[in-house]
């Protein structure tokens, strides 16, 4: 008779200040800070393509991803190959909606996967930042690259061509995530988990087919090489 093999425990789900830690934000936070954000904060899971936030929202939350990825896109009806940005652990959305006057979301966001997010009512959220300066300047300094990393996609799909359109939405996650690691004798820079050929044609505004036919010319002249969900930078890209 066939032995039972002896089922696999199920791992316990990580408590709040433990996915806070996975966020640039909290990551540095002394443990008496964080337990007042732990206080405020609720965590919610959500499904491959479920929605997260729908434009006109006026409900006031903060969204800190703490797993997965999420896409942010302007029109939920016609959102394929409409792609605004694509955002990982540690980014966050809906802190427009915290500064906005109407207090309306401008953007949809959707989940690129399984994804969990930690979120903070508006004003709990504003009343911890405001009671420190510290956690005001940090705020404002992730809020600043989060402007700098919109200023890039609007660069990438003001390019002229599709190849140019494509490198410089390559180069905007390399810039972002890419580590600077030695490789075969010579120094480059890999892009651990990077995006997949559709969400960069959603992003550059172009087809699968052509993103897979521009990355099989980079990698036939020596700019770029593919090792399963790896991207690895040998040389600069020539950005029109």
């Amino acid at each position: 008779m066939r032995k039972k093999k002896p089922k696999t425990p199920p791992e316990a789900p990580l408590s709040i200040t433990e996915l806070l830690r996975r966020v640039d934000f909290f990551s540095e936070m002394d443990d008496a800070t964080l337990s007042r954000f732990e206080k405020i904060g609720t965590v919610l899971h959500f499904q491959n393509d479920e929605t997260m936030l729908l434009a006109g929202d006026t409900r006031r939350y903060i969204f800190f991803i703490s797993h997965g990825q999420a896409k942010i896109f302007h029109d939920i009806k016609h959102f394929r190959n409409n792609i605004l940005n694509l955002l990982g652990v540690g980014d966050f959305f809906g802190e427009i909606q915290l500064f906005n006057e109407n207090g309306k979301s401008t953007v949809s966001v959707k989940a690129e996967g399984q994804c969990t997010v930690v979120t903070f009512k508006g004003k709990d959220f504003v009343n911890e930042i405001i009671s420190d300066p510290k956690l005001s300047i940090a705020f404002f300094k992730q809020t600043t690259q989060k402007i700098n990393k919109s200023y890039m996609q609007i660069a990438c799909l003001s390019m002229n061509t599709l190849k140019g359109r494509i490198m410089s939405c390559l180069m905007q996650f390399v810039e972002e995530r890419g580590v600077r690691i030695q490789r075969n004798k010579q120094t480059v820079i890999v892009l651990k988990n990077r995006p997949t050929q559709q969400q960069i044609a959603e992003m550059s505004g172009t087809s699968r087919e052509t993103v897979n036919r521009e990355l099989s010319d980079f990698i036939k002249n020596g700019y770029i090489e593919l090792d399963g969900t790896d991207m690895f930078l040998i040389k600069e890209l020539p950005i029109d």
